[in-house]
């Protein structure tokens, strides 16, 4: 029997979407104690694949989840093998949080440990062709934390793509820091983020960003956010996070959301959150607290505010990545 469970993650912002020095992309981001992939699994004769419910109930996963993960298992299982993997936490899809580079790590994780493949995780994520724009769903699913990664050599990429689009290697890890211990608070209103073809067809449209946008988003994060972060200042990395909003290739995907998520970010800002961002390309919408009470008064007001079906998330920053367990 082997058991994981994976953190989620927060991705704040695309760094170089320019390609002017030979490297695209870049990626900052955080790793998140709650909303990622919890699994259990177990040798079997074939490939099984179900699903827990919010009372306990185990039933086989839908057809086309099970076909995902199906693919995932056979990219690695040995010949005439098989696995049974049971998920024991919901899966949010294309909300922001990083659920399909997780997902699939966490599957090839037990491939790997149950059959002992000996296999590291950038060679996991390589196999399941994760991490091939942003590297921040890989490299928190390693070690956790705030990350800064190091984009790609523009010769490894045919273009600008999204992660479930290239074939790149995953992202090396430029930086990674422990994450004060403050609350993350994540919005999730009923929407799904564009992914697939749309994600591809977004990042033709807007890409290359100008050079000038570049260089603002870099000075942002290695001058106001990465400082605060080390000094443990929740006020510095609110505003960075605020800037990163209106700069570069975040300002075209806050500019994209519908009026529900754009009004998440207007309500945590009015309500004293340090920061409110868009994670990825939403809808989930993440910000900073220092104060438990204002951060569970806060979820009263947005449940209140916000469209029936939203869900609200308080949690902490992970420093340590997926934990395992056989």
């Amino acid at each position: 029997m082997f058991q994981i469970k994976t953190p989620s993650r927060v991705h704040m912002s695309l760094i170089d979407m320019n390609g002017g020095l030979g490297r695209l992309d870049g990626s900052v981001g955080l790793a998140l104690d709650d909303g990622g992939i919890s699994l259990r699994a177990k040798k079997s004769d074939e490939i099984l694949v179900t699903e827990r419910s919010e009372t306990g109930e185990i039933s086989p996963a839908s057809p086309s989840f099970a076909s995902q993960i199906s693919k995932i298992a056979k990219t690695l299982l040995p010949e005439n093998e098989g696995i049974e993997l049971e998920f024991l936490s919901p899966v949010r899809s294309h909300v922001g949080l990083g659920s399909g580079t997780q997902i699939s790590l966490s599957t090839a994780s037990a491939v790997n440990h149950l059959y002992g493949l000996n296999q590291s995780v950038r060679e996991l994520a390589q196999i399941t062709r994760r991490g091939g724009t942003s590297g921040i769903g890989v490299l928190a699913f390693e070690n956790g934390g705030f990350i800064v990664d190091c984009g790609h050599k523009a010769v490894e990429k045919n273009g600008f793509l999204p992660s479930s689009q290239s074939s790149a290697p995953p992202a090396n890890l430029l930086l990674r820091l422990d994450f004060p211990d403050w609350d993350v608070v994540i919005a999730i209103p009923p929407k799904v983020g564009i992914s697939g073809e749309d994600e591809k067809q977004f990042f033709q449209k807007f890409c290359p960003v100008p050079a000038v946008d570049v260089r603002e988003v870099s000075h942002i994060i290695l001058m106001q956010m990465i400082p605060s972060i080390i000094e443990k200042d929740i006020e510095g990395l609110g505003n960075a996070v605020n800037s990163l909003q209106k700069i570069g290739f975040k300002k075209h995907e806050v500019d994209t959301q519908p009026d529900d998520v754009k009004s998440t970010v207007d309500l945590m800002l009015k309500n004293g959150l340090h920061g409110a961002g868009i994670s990825s390309f939403g809808p989930a919408v993440y910000g900073f607290s220092e104060n438990r009470k204002q951060s569970e008064e806060l979820k009263s007001i947005l449940l209140e505010k916000m469209p029936v079906g939203s869900e609200i998330i308080i949690t902490k920053a992970n420093n340590s990545g997926a934990e395992y367990r056989v």
